[in-house]
């Protein structure tokens, strides 16, 4: 009696597969995940370019103000909470802070807003920033 070594061998090899399908399985849902957190960094990182820009096109002497503001596109869809400045070191009343979630972070931007019924924009801090004088 001569017993197959193939069944056996092949056991093996289906088991390997298996393992490797869990392993590439669970790398490309890492990977989904990491893509996804670095849109929302990029969505939030140009979106503080383009306002930063915008302010600093408009000079010292002309102040860009919050309807010309509002004209500039957003990239992705964040979240805008708005609330009474507090001490800080511009002419601003109010910060609207726009967030963009991801899913291992949020990613911040600050814009702070002057008085009056057009108010101008004094500033904008971007993700990873602590302070942003224009």
């Amino acid at each position: 009696m001569v017993e197959s070594k193939t069944p056996k061998a092949s056991k093996t090899a289906t088991r390997d597969w298996i393992i490797r399908g869990v392993v590439f399985g669970g790398l490309a849902v890492l990977l989904v995940l990491a893509l996804l957190d670095f849109q929302a960094k990029q969505a939030a990182q140009t979106t503080s370019d383009a306002w930063r820009a915008a302010v600093r096109a408009k000079g010292e002497d002309v102040e860009l103000l919050k309807s010309e503001f509002g004209k500039i596109p957003v990239q992705g869809s964040p979240q805008l909470v708005s609330g009474p400045a507090g001490a800080n070191p511009y002419a601003a009343r109010t910060i609207d802070t726009y967030t963009w979630s991801g899913i291992f972070r949020s990613y911040s931007v600050r814009v702070f807003v002057g008085a009056g019924s057009d108010p101008p924009i004094e500033s904008v801090q971007g993700p990873g920033e602590e302070t942003q004088d224009e």
